[in-house]
């Protein structure tokens, strides 16, 4: 599954036959294209968790392999998700 969802449409994918989720943390970086984004690999963060960086050197995307019994990653990756991407809140 690594780099299949670039486009950024859906930041959350899941596939079933594999209990594979992709989780994108923040939109592609720059002006970069899709084609850029399947370039990238990915280092082992720890057991079932793959993260993807960009050219940033950033984190982009967590695989979060056997996801359905990784409730605590998925957890995370949300929390990620919505501190990238949601605007920051008026104190």
């Amino acid at each position: 599954m690594s780099g299949e969802n670039p486009s950024g449409e859906n930041p959350i994918s899941y596939d079933p036959a594999t209990d594979m989720l992709w989780v994108e943390l923040r939109e592609w970086p720059g002006a970069g294209t899709a084609s850029d984004t399947a370039a990238v690999g990915g280092e082992d963060a720890e057991t079932d968790l793959v993260v993807h960086y960009a050219a940033d050197g950033e984190p982009w995307a967590w695989e979060i392999e056997h996801a359905s019994t990784r409730p605590d990653l998925v957890a995370r990756a949300l929390r990620e998700v919505r501190a990238r991407r949601l605007p920051a809140r008026a104190a």
